[in-house]
């Protein structure tokens, strides 16, 4: 069976184009997509067609791009197309994963992809790598200062209600537990 899949991205697009070249293609069923942005939720039909196809359909899209949102979002698509043993038509790149050469082309794509993907991480860990080296601080600023983690220290020692405590310093008490034993070298 033949399954159309149609997605604009803002409001204002209209769908008109992508269903009519879907139904010269020969799709028997479209799912239609209208909602904008990146959430799982603007994604609803295209899970719907995913869930819907059976092994041997084909799924049939006007571009790449109308798949799918992003390289991941792409990724998982195809993975659940290939784990049900659905093919994939892409109009106008005119990619068909039914045929070898089809398949071909779509993998080496997805290699070129991957291989991407691995230059940024490396790229991204060489920055964090370098700029750890300058001094740069990542993750979560201190709640408290020196001068503050120094009075819960020694408040801590003298109070009976660490509930209490924890709330005078805005933490959580697990929080005020381990933050007292870091600055104790562990001792409590």
């Amino acid at each position: 069976m033949n399954i159309g899949y149609a997605r604009v991205s803002t409001t204002g697009q209209s769908l008109d184009i992508q269903i009519e070249k879907l139904r010269q293609y020969g799709c028997e069923k479209l799912f239609q997509e209208k909602k904008s942005g990146g959430s799982r939720a603007g994604r609803a039909e295209l899970d719907a067609a995913l869930e819907f196809v059976r092994e041997g359909d084909i799924l049939i899209v006007t571009r790449l791009d109308r798949l799918a949102r992003s390289l991941h979002d792409l990724v998982q698509a195809t993975q659940e197309l290939a784990r049900k043993q659905v093919g994939l038509v892409v109009l106008e790149q005119e990619l068909n994963t039914t045929t070898a050469a089809g398949k071909l082309l779509f993998h080496m794509l997805g290699a070129v992809a991957e291989f991407e993907r691995s230059l940024i991480n490396e790229r991204i860990a060489e920055g964090v790598a370098k700029a750890k080296a300058a001094g740069v601080k990542f993750g979560r600023k201190n709640k408290l200062t020196a001068a503050e983690l120094d009075a819960l220290r020694q408040e801590f020692q003298a109070s009976t209600n660490k509930a209490e405590l924890a709330k005078k310093y805005g933490l959580h008490r697990s929080s005020l537990y381990r933050l007292v034993q870091e600055n104790n070298g562990g001792n409590e």
